[in-house]
């Protein structure tokens, strides 16, 4: 992807657009974790209930610091090199919008070195919304070509250039308790 077209995104999800991507494990749709109408539309596109929640992809824990409660362990915790990418439950700040948190008092955060997000979000000073690029239950998309023919009309972009993480979701792990909750499959 250009350097134009790069900032063009930037401008773009910080004007409200829904976008598909690849990220450090699979292909994901995203948008400003802020921005309610386009969380909304994701929610609409998986066919989702927002009381599941949502994942927070950033570059740097600071970026989700406005949506999250932690100590310096925990922080210490999350921030340590995994094996597999990890998908960290961990407690929402009284800020967290509900429509990222959904009916828990956690959410959900995955910090990456994927080169997407460590352009994007520190010039966006947030991390992005990331879920499955599928509709609930289905498979995920797997190119870029698959999101564009099963969801190209209902988004505002699919970004190419770069190469999703691999052909698994993340493992989530509880922070509290060290419970892994879902394995890398």
């Amino acid at each position: 992807m250009s350097p134009w077209a790069l900032n063009r995104l930037v401008h773009e999800l910080s004007n409200g657009a829904v976008i598909g991507y690849p990220t450090d494990t699979i292909w994901g749709f995203g948008c400003d974790p802020y921005a309610s109408e386009s969380v909304f539309r994701i929610f609409q596109i998986k066919q989702r209930r927002v009381e599941k929640g949502l994942i927070l992809l950033s570059s740097k824990l600071e970026y989700c610091e406005p949506f999250i409660k932690l100590n310096q362990q925990q922080r210490d915790q999350v921030s340590l090199p995994s094996e597999r990418p990890t998908t960290w439950l961990v407690d929402a700040s009284d800020d967290c919008p509900p429509w990222i948190c959904g009916n828990h008092t956690t959410v959900a955060i995955r910090i990456t070195d994927h080169p997407l997000l460590a352009y994007l979000c520190p010039r966006l000073h947030s991390p992005l919304v990331s879920t499955s690029a599928n509709t609930s239950g289905k498979s995920p998309a797997r190119s870029a070509l698959q999101l564009r023919r099963q969801f190209g009309a209902q988004l505002d972009f699919i970004v190419t250039g770069f190469n999703s993480g691999g052909r698994q979701a993340s493992q989530i792990k509880s922070l509290a308790s060290g419970n892994l909750l879902r394995t890398a499959n």
